[in-house]
């Protein structure tokens, strides 16, 4: 996970008006946060202040240690000037090959990497600029601007972004990774417990529902035609795959695959087994209720079966799913950003739906 986190928020340089030359005033201060999702579920936010001529870059997210999840700050502050450069770069880091060069061959300034982008939206070009918390530097590059949207590469690496009314940074996209604007006042808990108290449930009867409600496809496009008996002997077989059943390393790998791993190892490995039998599979966000307490996030998968219909199947714990005790939010890829399920459960981190039991 620190990989990803160093990977997150690259920047381009912007150029507002130098403060330093008019009467050597520095804006008011300015602050906004993030929520860091990875493939959909939130793990962590970052925070980015302004103020006097200080960039600071701050992460709290999910950090897993010998199998138990907790959770990891970092912080890096660096001096600016009215441009948004960082004074006294050592602009000797990056390689000859990596340096962004002006047309007389100079190695062009050094800039924050998040400053830029949080400020933007940067043009066409590219320039070099510093990852804040690996302190690595290189080719930061904007291939198109379209209205509000940027695209660009990351020392190489793809990313998109939008961006608001005001000029700021909105979301972000890199890889796996999404990183999303929390509006003024949302209050949200400490990394990894995001979720930790759970949603209220409304009702004591009935199926799980959200209000407003949200529509959940039935299936995605291409999912495989399959049999009941054989997919329901591969979720016995995850689920005895998994000693230890407690959120580990294996919820961020891919493929599920460790020793100790929560509900969405479960459904990753499902998917990836699938996989390998040539069988495509869909994931499920959502909202598990047992015995009567509240809504706790859950991830499980739904099948195609070959003589029409759907199966939802949960790997974690082999029990049925159903609608009092299972909510979907969102059906996914298994491999990719997850992006539908993010902007979703980040509903309802605002407090947008209510959980609620229909009789």
């Amino acid at each position: 996970m620190a990989a990803l986190l160093a990977f997150l928020l690259l920047a381009l340089p912007a150029k507002p008006a130098n403060p330093d030359e008019v009467g050597g005033l520095h804006p008011p201060r300015e602050e906004t946060r993030f929520v860091f999702a990875w493939r959909g579920v939130p793990v962590g936010t970052v925070t980015l202040t302004l103020e006097g001529g200080r960039f600071t870059y701050s992460s709290r997210h999910l950090h897993t240690r010998d199998g138990q999840p907790g959770e990891r700050r970092r912080e890096v502050t660096l001096e600016v000037d009215g441009a948004g450069r960082v004074r006294g770069a050592e602009q000797g880091r990056a390689s000859s090959a990596e340096r962004a060069r002006d047309g007389r061959g100079a190695v062009s300034e050094v800039f924050p990497q998040a400053l830029w982008l949080w400020r933007g939206p940067p043009p066409v070009g590219c320039v070099t600029a510093r990852e804040e918390l690996s302190g690595l530097e290189g080719p930061h590059c904007v291939t198109r601007v379209e209205g509000s949207r940027v695209e660009g590469t990351l020392l190489g690496s793809p990313f998109r972004a939008s961006y608001g009314e005001k000029g700021r940074l909105e979301t972000l996209d890199v890889g796996d990774s999404r990183f999303t604007v929390a509006a003024p006042g949302t209050r949200l808990r400490s990394p990894p417990e995001l979720f930790a108290q759970g949603l209220p449930v409304e009702g004591t009867h009935g199926a799980l529902a959200l209000e407003p409600p949200l529509e959940v496809s039935a299936r995605l496009e291409g999912m495989t035609p399959w049999d009941a008996g054989a997919a329901r002997a591969l979720s016995a077989r995850v689920h005895a795959a998994f000693t230890d059943k407690a959120p580990g390393a294996a919820d961020w790998n891919e493929n599920g695959e460790g020793e100790a791993g929560g509900c969405l190892a479960h459904a990753l490995r499902f998917a990836a087994r699938a996989r390998e039998r040539g069988v495509k599979v869909a994931l499920v966000h959502g909202l598990l209720v047992v015995d009567g307490g509240p809504a706790r996030p859950h991830a499980w998968v739904r099948v195609a079966l070959a003589k029409g219909g759907t199966l939802d199947l949960d790997p974690t714990s082999l029990d049925a799913v159903r609608p009092d005790t299972h909510l979907p939010l969102a059906l996914e890829e298994a491999r990719g950003p997850a992006l539908e399920a993010g902007r979703r459960w980040l509903e309802l981190l605002r407090g947008a739906h209510r959980v609620v039991r229909r009789p």
